[in-house]
């Protein structure tokens, strides 16, 4: 008998929006189950019925053959069902163990028992094999080390069934493999994994069974023998997709993007958030800029694009010093893809139309008269841009959000590209895309270099920064630690340049 069953399961949206259609899926005891899938697939969704977030429309769920009520998390936990979520419900002034017992206290004559709750969360720490201090405070910790926190509270809550939510996005090669052993130690302890993840291979990597979904319907549960990530892709899409970026050997040009001792000093505190950078961009090469998250990426962005005024330094973009100019003055000379499509990259209050025109709407070919816009003009621009980028939609005239998180990519990607700047600033741009979506916009991201655009790449994922980039700077606590060529590119080079093992 399966430890968990779910029996099909639906979920319909008003008026008549199908997100799963009659899903029956069940999870053995002491098993690690994946699901995958591409965006709007239904994973999450269903994951959310299980964890009582959400109510399915129909369907049932039974735990040891009984037939269960998942009205709310609470009734989850209950259960032993708990989910880590990609983002973290950490108190960062608390040490570790204040975090794991937090709302679950155990007390003595109405004080917090601390000893106590310390020796049963060390207890548990111990058992698999998790490596954290649990009197650290977690402001000081990692962002694998906090992950680590999150896991360990639903253990201290007696949960026989964990739900990780893309759990290695922001993670180094040499963290992911703790985690994957620390998962490992969970499962040969009896534990039940379910793992959410677009990444394949570490599916692949650590899976016991694979479950593959599509449009809202489960298409197969697969026992992890002799799969490829080829086969998993197909099953997912419907189509055969090739992992294969075709990147010539062309010649850099001149120096497009330059970067000189570049700092800033936080608004909160004396402390730098950037000290000293130094980096330049020439034209046809790709640079990968490699960093655990929160080590000053964020901010080099901003200060790049005018978001932030730097505390010394230069930026030279074509050979104009911008350093002192305004976000829309820097906007003539470079296409930017922010990391957050939906808030940063797109207006979703506006029409697919007006986010494709955005920007393109200031050049003299889209004005009629002072202050109208030629919106015949804009319209033919629109759907040339959608359809050169592959832009699934139904009409220009509805919202970006009924889209996929793929296609309001695309969005943006298309209108920035389109803008055919010199200099192109890509932010985190393929998170939280499908696999198709993902290699679609990195085989882009090829041909513009190749079309001898210069092409700044900020991403999290090190292996699309070893397939794309021609030379990756490593950052750690706001500082250039590394400048490494495509000789010297290897995943374990630039983890430990993250995670500060070689300086």
């Amino acid at each position: 008998m399966p430890y968990i069953e779910m029996v099909g399961i639906y979920k319909v949206y008003p008026p008549d929006v199908v997100a799963l259609s009659g899903v029956d899926l069940s999870f053995e005891r002491g098993e690690i189950h994946s699901i995958v899938g591409e965006n709007g697939a239904g994973k999450s969704t269903l994951m959310k019925i299980l964890y009582g977030m959400i109510k399915p429309s129909a369907g049932m769920i039974k735990i040891n053959g009984q037939k269960v009520q998942i009205s709310n998390p609470l009734k989850a936990r209950e259960l032993g069902i708990g989910m880590v979520h990609q983002e973290f419900m950490l108190i960062q002034s608390f040490k570790v163990y204040e975090n794991v017992i937090l709302g679950q206290e155990m007390t003595l004559a109405g004080f917090i028992d601390r000893k106590h709750a310390k020796q049963r969360v060390q207890k548990i720490v111990d058992k698999y094999g998790f490596k954290i201090d649990i009197e650290a405070v977690t402001s000081q910790l990692s962002v694998a080390a906090q992950q680590k926190i999150e896991i360990v509270k639903q253990l201290y809550r007696e949960a026989e069934t964990l739900i990780l939510d893309e759990p290695t996005a922001v993670l180094t090669p040499q963290e992911s493999e703790e985690l994957f052993e620390e998962i490992f130690e969970l499962r040969d302890q009896g534990k039940t994994v379910i793992f959410i993840s677009h990444k394949l291979e570490e599916v692949l990597r650590i899976s016991d069974r694979i479950t593959v979904m599509r449009k809202g319907k489960k298409i197969a549960t697969l026992e992890n023998k002799g799969i490829n990530p080829e086969d998993l892709a197909k099953m997912m899409v419907g189509k055969s997709i090739v992992f294969q970026l075709e990147k010539s050997r062309i010649e850099p040009g001149r120096v497009v993007l330059s970067i000189e001792d570049l700092s800033l000093k936080s608004r909160r505190s004396d402390r730098y958030v950037l000290r000293n950078v130094n980096i330049t961009v020439k034209s046809g090469e790709i640079v990968g800029i490699a960093g655990i998250e929160g080590n000053g990426q964020f901010e080099l962005v901003q200060t790049l694009i005018g978001s932030l005024k730097p505390s010394t330094g230069k930026i030279t973009i074509d050979g104009i010093d911008v350093t002192n100019m305004t976000i829309r003055e820097r906007r003539k000379l470079m296409s930017y893809v922010p990391q957050d499509r939906k808030f940063t990259g797109l207006a979703l209050k506006a029409t697919i139309l007006e986010n494709l025109l955005m920007t393109h709407h200031l050049k003299k070919e889209f004005q009629k008269g002072i202050l109208s816009i030629n919106w015949k003009k804009a319209q033919e621009f629109s759907k040339k841009v959608a359809h050169e980028f592959e832009v699934v939609y139904r009409n220009l005239d509805e919202s970006p959000s009924t889209l996929s998180g793929g296609n309001q990519q695309k969005i943006v990607v298309g209108r920035e590209l389109s803008l055919g700047y010199n200099l192109i600033v890509l932010d985190q741009p393929t998170r939280g895309l499908d696999v198709a979506s993902a290699e679609y916009i990195r085989n882009l991201i090829i041909k513009m270099r190749d079309a001898g655009k210069a092409v700044l790449l900020i991403s999290a994922d090190l292996e699309e920064l070893m397939q794309l980039s021609d030379r990756v700077y490593v950052m750690r606590q706001g500082k250039i630690v590394a400048s490494l060529d495509e000789k010297t590119i290897d995943l374990q080079t630039i983890g430990n340049y993250m995670l500060g093992v070689v300086n």
